[in-house]
């Protein structure tokens, strides 16, 4: 959805769709074909550090010799997994987008009401974000240099809006947002949330010297929201009696 506090910065490039498996787009070196638990666990420890290599330098700083040292193994064991740090980073962005797709676009909950929907997604998207923002940063920023992570990015984006699309068309069918094209509103909501969520956290945003907690980031983020979303038009007798209202205290009192 156009949504998410903490500190960093980072880029990249890589060869992938998202509506592949990550990364099945290149051959995978022949001796990852007997894929083993062991090597399941040296290769998601490979991601991990490199997530945390991205967090502490950047993407576009940090090497392969850096990730490994993080995951604790040999800088030659890389190529056993990875050809790349694109093609880490292309993998972590599936990861993120997947983690999205089924805590943030997961089904609508008959025992929540539009808005109630809205803010729990609200809610599992910036925690997502505050957890994976190197992967986001990292991807975001390899988005304005490289057209493959454009593509992906975008995936990211449009199953985003996607799902802020159906979040308003439900409020709509209860009196709310009248009259609004839903998917204009979702892309603007989504953009609003995702550059929203890039600046709370990279080190290069609003506040590189502030702890923003979830709560308040939660609590601003959801104001915002469902004031943008759920909003009813007025009657004629509303709108006469905000006017009365109105008018009458700016009657001088006497």
């Amino acid at each position: 959805m156009p949504l998410s506090s903490s500190t960093a910065s980072s880029g990249h490039k890589a060869k992938l769709t998202l509506h592949s498996p990550p990364m099945q787009t290149e051959s995978p070196p022949a001796r990852r074909k007997r894929a083993t638990h062991k090597g399941d666990a040296t290769r998601e420890a490979i991601k991990q550090a490199a997530k945390r290599t991205i967090a502490i330098d950047g993407f576009a700083a940090a090497t392969i010799a850096d990730i490994m040292a993080q995951a604790d193994r040999s800088p030659g064991a890389f190529y056993l997994y990875f050809k790349t740090k694109e093609q880490v980073l292309q993998e972590l962005l599936e990861d993120f987008r997947q983690r999205l797709k089924d805590e943030v676009n997961r089904p609508i909950s008959d025992a929540e009401g539009p808005l109630e929907n809205l803010t729990s997604r609200l809610t599992a998207f910036w925690r997502i974000y505050r957890e994976d923002w190197p992967i986001a940063t990292a991807a975001f920023q390899m988005a304005m240099i490289d057209q493959q992570f454009s593509r992906a990015w975008r995936n990211v984006r449009q199953q985003g809006i996607r799902g802020l699309s159906v979040m308003i068309q439900l409020a709509q069918k209860e009196g709310y947002s009248p009259g609004m094209d839903t998917e204009l509103a979702a892309s603007a909501l989504c953009s609003m949330l995702e550059y929203t969520c890039y600046n709370w956290t990279a080190k290069g945003g609003d506040f590189p010297d502030r702890f923003i907690d979830d709560a308040t980031a939660i609590n601003v983020l959801t104001e915002l929201f469902v004031h943008a979303v759920g909003w009813q038009s007025l009657t004629n007798a509303d709108y006469a009696a905000a006017k009365q209202t109105l008018s009458s205290r700016q009657d001088p009192v006497g």
